[in-house]
């Protein structure tokens, strides 16, 4: 009923952000990538 729920695809720490940019940038992600700060 107008839900919409994102597809994350992968999360990662806030250390490995230059791995998650990788990741996008190859292509590899097939939803949202998440970087998660604490």
């Amino acid at each position: 009923t107008g839900v919409i729920r994102p597809v994350v695809d992968h999360v990662f720490p806030f250390e490995q952000t230059n791995e998650a940019l990788a990741y996008i940038e190859q292509g590899r992600a097939r939803g949202k990538v998440v970087i998660k700060v604490k």
